[in-house]
């Protein structure tokens, strides 16, 4: 990155698992945040780590000449140490740019995050574009930004978290996000990403997103229309000649025949058009329809991630799923009847599984015809984040392990079939080869 100044330099931080090309997806965060800063007159400029395969010391040779007022960073629980490396380099180099933290692992451990790394000036928790952009705002204005909703921070030694505005009601007022990273998605043979609805109407117990949104008032599940969707993708075919892609959505469908209506508007939207793309979404089990999902497969759906996550009713009852294994049976048979490849999220282990539940799970993959190593993670173990159910449960059982920083497992109840489990389970690695980590 040449040497030039802006107000903002966004980044979605080094992570400590690089994913196969194929698993990778464009950063819609600091894409939104990007458009949202440019559409108010400020100069932003991107950085997505991750799909560059750069580590903190590769991104701090390329950051350090860069003069921004606020450095913004993006990130998830694996980037832990991404995060902690850039804060501590970036105030080590003698910037006095505002170093601002953002998305779902901070605004969970923004109370340790702050005490622990006097180096951040602020977290946003919750949703950002309001937020961040009357905070860049202030800062360029050399006012206070202290009384902004949803910002944390320290004061005293003190950690003041302000109360999260309200959700943004209408996401089709939102411009559509910054592509500037489209090269290097491309270059690595990444999926181009596209958001059309927010949040997530389900509570499973291992997942933070329904909470990340819960922070603020508002709906759980908000929807762009259909209109404006089309759009986005017309757009992106005209202006960077996409023709493939994934809805990123937690929940594409939604909720009700509202979710399900809008689904086949964009459908037929994009049939009428006769727009030759190839896309992928993701949805729960029970949102699977024959009807719904032949209209989605002509407008070019070719895969849908489904959340099926086990084949035994103890599992799926233990994640809070409110499905059931014969509902899982019916959406993959159905997408195969179809036609349409069913990816299947799997979580083969927890904390209280038991050698008949293994072989439940095999069977079911067995019987639905799913191969081991069609699965996102061969013999996956349940993982463990901030701001969940789950979390707090085993936490209360005083069988959590590791902290918010290195990550979390957990003590088993069968401990010697766990030991076994996870020696079994280095077929991970034949079957996909771990990445390794950039410097």
């Amino acid at each position: 990155m040449a040497a030039t100044p802006c107000d903002v330099l966004l980044i979605n931080a080094p992570s400590a698992y690089q994913l196969p090309p194929s698993s990778r997806r464009d950063h819609l965060g600091i894409g939104y945040l990007a458009s949202v800063l440019r559409a108010n007159g400020f100069s932003v400029r991107l950085l997505d780590t991750p799909m560059l395969e750069w580590g903190v010391k590769r991104t701090l040779e390329e950051i350090l000449p860069i003069e921004a007022r606020v450095v913004g960073l993006s990130a998830l629980q694996a980037q832990a140490d991404g995060v902690a490396g850039l804060v501590k380099g970036i105030r080590a180099s003698g910037s006095s740019a505002r170093i601002v933290l953002g998305g779902q692992f901070p605004t969970f451990c923004y109370d340790r995050l702050l005490p622990d790394f006097p180096e951040i000036d602020a977290v946003v928790r919750g949703e950002g574009e309001e937020v961040f952009v009357e905070m860049v705002r202030r800062v360029a204005e050399g006012k206070s930004w202290h009384d902004i909703p949803g910002v944390a921070f320290l004061r005293d030694g003190e950690v003041v978290a302000n109360t999260p505005p309200p959700l943004i009601a209408d996401l089709d007022a939102l411009p559509f996000p910054a592509r500037d990273t489209l090269p290097a998605v491309r270059s690595v043979g990444a999926m181009v990403a596209v958001a059309s609805s927010r949040g997530c109407p389900c509570r499973c117990t291992f997942c933070s997103t329904p909470n990340f949104y819960r922070l603020s008032a508002g709906p759980a599940w908000r929807m762009r229309s259909a209109e404006n969707v089309v759009e986005e993708i017309k757009s992106l075919m005209t202006d960077h000649e996409v023709h493939r892609f994934i809805f990123v959505d937690d929940n594409f469908i939604g909720v009700g025949e509202r979710g399900k209506q809008r689904a086949r508007e964009i459908a037929e939207r994009m049939i009428q058009a006769k727009l030759e793309v190839e896309f992928f979404l993701l949805c729960r089990v029970t949102d699977i329809e024959e009807d719904l999902f032949a209209l989605l497969k002509r407008a070019g759906l070719a895969s849908v991630g489904l959340g099926v996550e086990s084949g035994n009713q103890r599992q799926l009852d233990t994640y809070g799923k409110g499905t059931t294994v014969e509902d899982n049976k019916r959406a993959i048979r159905t997408l195969q009847k179809i036609g349409i490849f069913p990816g299947i999220g799997f979580i083969m282990a927890d904390p209280y599984f038991t050698p008949q539940e293994l072989l439940e799970n095999m069977r079911f993959l067995q019987e639905t015809g799913i191969k081991l190593s069609d699965l996102t993670f061969p013999l996956g173990e349940l993982w463990i984040f901030d701001g969940t159910k789950i979390f707090e449960q085993l936490k209360q059982e005083g069988r959590l392990r590791g902290d918010y920083l290195r990550g979390y497992s957990y003590e088993p109840v069968h401990k010697a079939f766990y030991r076994l489990y996870r020696a079994a389970s280095r077929v991970r690695d034949l079957i996909r080869p771990a990445q390794k980590r950039p410097a």
